[in-house]
Order: C-alpha cells, then sequence, then structure tokens
C-alpha cells in the first residue's frame, strides 16, 4: 500500500498534465478563429463547453471514483482530453470544434473533484494549508510549461498539427501511467469511516451554514477569475501584441498563480482562510481593473504575474474552507462534489458572459465585470469569518 507521501506525489504529477493541457487548449483559439471565421462570443461558448461537463460529472465523480479508485479515474481522464486534442487538429467549423471541447471537457471536469478529495484525506490537519497550496501550485508547473509552447508551435507548424502532437504526447502518457496503474491495487476514494460518510446527505450539507457560505465564495472567485486566462490573449492582440509572443504574457499569469498558490496556502496556515481570502480577493478585483486598462506592455506583464498570483492564489484557500467546513463528520467526497458542481456552474456561465460582454461592449468592460464579481466574494467571505468569530466567544 502506497504511503500518504507517495499518493500526493502521484496526484501532482496528474495535477501537472491535466492543468497544462487544460490551459492550453484555449490558446489554440486565436489562431482557430482566423481560419474558421468564429468570433468572440463563439469563443465565449467554447470555453463554456470545456467547463460544463464538471456541472454534470461533479456528483458523479465521486461515485465513479468510488468503483474503480479515485487515482485510475484521474488516469482515465487523460485519455480523453488526448481524444479532444485530436479531434481539435480535425475541427471543421465551430460545431466541430464543440464536440472537441465537450470531450476534453469529460476529462478535466472528473479531475479536480476527485483530486481535492484525495487530498484532504491524506493531509495532515495541522499543514493542510500548505498542502493544499503545493498540491495546486503544482498544477502551474504544467500550465507554465506546456502553455509556453504552444504558441510558439503554432507559429511554425500551424494549429492543426499542433493540437495534433498535444493530443498524441497526452495519450502517450496516459498509455503510461496506465501500464504503472496496473501494477498495484487502486485505492478507493472512500475515507476510513465509510458508514459515517455515507450517512453523511446532500440535505445536510445544505443545512451547513460555514458549506453554504464557502460554495457561494467559490462561485463568486471563479466567476471572477477562471476565465480570465481565456480573454487574456485578446486583449493582448487588442493592445497591439506580437501573437508569437502571447505565450510569454500567460506564462507571467501562470508563474504568478504558482507563486499565489504557495504563498497564499501557507498564508492560510498562519492567518486564517477567511481572512487571507477577503485581502486577496479585494487585490485582485484592484488588479483586474489595472491589467484590462493597461496600455503598456511592461506594465501588462507586471500585473499579469500579480494578477495571477490573486486569481488562483484562492484556490488552495477556498478548498481548506471546504474541507473545514466538513471537518466534524468527513464527508470530504460528497461536499467537494457538491461544491465543484456550484462552481463548475460559475465557471461554465463566466466566458459565455465575458465574451457576449466583450462582444457588445469591448474586452476591456469584460475584465471590468470579472473584478465586479471579485468584489462580490467578499461579502459571503466577511459573514464566514464572523460567524466563526462568534461562535468562539459563545464557547
Amino acid at each position: 500500500m502506497e504511503s500518504h507521501k507517495e499518493k500526493l506525489k502521484t496526484l501532482n504529477i496528474l495535477h501537472i498534465f491535466n492543468d497544462g493541457f487544460l490551459v492550453s487548449l484555449p490558446l489554440l483559439l486565436p489562431f482557430v478563429t482566423k481560419e474558421l471565421h468564429i468570433d468572440i462570443a463563439q469563443v465565449g461558448v467554447l470555453g463554456s463547453l470545456l467547463n460544463m461537463l464538471s456541472i454534470f460529472l461533479a456528483l458523479p465523480s465521486a461515485y465513479i471514483a468510488a468503483k474503480i479508485g479515485g487515482m485510475r479515474s484521474l488516469i482515465f481522464a487523460m485519455c480523453l482530453y488526448a481524444v479532444g486534442y485530436i479531434l481539435t487538429s480535425f475541427g471543421t467549423s465551430f460545431y466541430f470544434l464543440a464536440l472537441a471541447f465537450l470531450v476534453s471537457g469529460i476529462g478535466f471536469g472528473i479531475f479536480h473533484p476527485i483530486a481535492f478529495a484525495l487530498v484532504s484525506k491524506h493531509s495532515d490537519p495541522t499543514s493542510k494549508g500548505k498542502t493544499m497550496g503545493n498540491f495546486t501550485a503544482i498544477g502551474d508547473v504544467g500550465r507554465i510549461g506546456i502553455s509556453t509552447l504552444i504558441t510558439f508551435i503554432i507559429v511554425y507548424i500551424g494549429w492543426r498539427t499542433t493540437a495534433l502532437l498535444y493530443g498524441v504526447i497526452a495519450l502517450g502518457i496516459f498509455i503510461v501511467f496506465l501500464i504503472f496503474d496496473a501494477r498495484k491495487k487502486d485505492e478507493k476514494i472512500a475515507i476510513p469511516d465509510e458508514k459515517k460518510t455515507s450517512a453523511v446527505t446532500i440535505v445536510q450539507l445544505l443545512k451547513n451554514r460555514h458549506f453554504v457560505l464557502t460554495t457561494l465564495i467559490g462561485a463568486f472567485d471563479s466567476f471572477a477569475s477562471s476565465s480570465l486566462y481565456i480573454f487574456l490573449p485578446f486583449l493582448l492582440i487588442y493592445r497591439g501584441i506580437d501573437p508569437k509572443i502571447i505565450g510569454s504574457f500567460t506564462a507571467a499569469y501562470f508563474v504568478g498563480n504558482l507563486l499565489g498558490k504557495t504563498l497564499l496556502g501557507r498564508f492560510t496556515d498562519k492567518f486564517g482562510n477567511a481572512n487571507v481570502f477577503i485581502v486577496a480577493e479585494l487585490l485582485m478585483a484592484l488588479f483586474i481593473v489595472f491589467l484590462g486598462n493597461s496600455f503598456s506592455s511592461v506594465m501588462i506583464i507586471v500585473v499579469s504575474m500579480i494578477l495571477g498570483t490573486l486569481t488562483k492564489g484562492t484556490v488552495p484557500v477556498v478548498q481548506t474552507m471546504v474541507s473545514d467546513s466538513v471537518a466534524h463528520h468527513g464527508g470530504y467526497e460528497k461536499a467537494f462534489s457538491l461544491n465543484s458542481l456550484v462552481v463548475s456552474i460559475a465557471t461554465t456561465l463566466a466566458p459565455l458572459v465575458l465574451g457576449l460582454v466583450s462582444k457588445q461592449y469591448g474586452i476591456v468592460n469584460a475584465f471590468n465585470i470579472a473584478a465586479i464579481f471579485a468584489v462580490c466574494a467578499v461579502v459571503p467571505a466577511s459573514v464566514l469569518k464572523l460567524s466563526r468569530e462568534s461562535k468562539v466567544k459563545q464557547i
């Protein structure tokens, strides 16, 4: 049986590939739109389709993992987005691309609910923020490395060949993991006390005030930040940036992601997740406005990195909130699945709404709308903070 550290190591490796391929797919779109005559509103639809399966798979993902094993579920997810990339390479229309993005979305959709439940299960409670921060940050190694290369490759061999290349590489990685997995017995995702876990119902979670507030926090935060990387290339093109170096700008954003998740995860253990989240979210709103209204290339790079630190740096903070809200009964898989369902709805709506705003009112206003939702996330976070403080005083 693998130790907790070994399981976390395997999860980290899978996270690198999952997130790297996830953020690289939308970077094909600025090049695809020219050839297939797709407008920016349809780009928003494709971004929504990429995330839409997360809504339908959020709750079933816990049961899928319990049936075939958590790690094995994550490995098979890689096969699905490999197929999605390969289908994209043969895209001839918006509808064909929609099919490809849906297939990829299935793979991406089941990854995080299962992975976060496994990380919670194998984390030391005294350093959960650090472990969550490390896990979420390691995904940005893939985001930086894999996404930085894609725009350079596209310029030299075209978007179709690049999509096919990425698909074949992902398929090869899947085969390697599948062979490795076949040599050992996978572990079910359920926590040790299965009867206690199964007794936790969705209704009970909805009656849990802290869980509901945490879920609202995650939804507003996700709407504000999850789709910025999809529209960042279009903002850069609008500002006259050379398409060949778009990957470098997005890399700066993802470098910020990595730093933010690592630092804010550790701050969470020291200062508390609600306090860290409120400060980070207010700063996020401010820098989203700065990014959308910046004209200097140097300033855009600097702001992209700072904004990346804040937008995704809040992920481990929110995940510790989810974990803390159900720690008393240990219903991690159902809690993360239900939380993922609500957050995925926000994540799916965001690119659709921002795409429509961009089409009607310009790309800059789409960033301004995202900033407003970041401010909205502070409201339930403040209520959660006050609720906890009141409970402590009563004790």
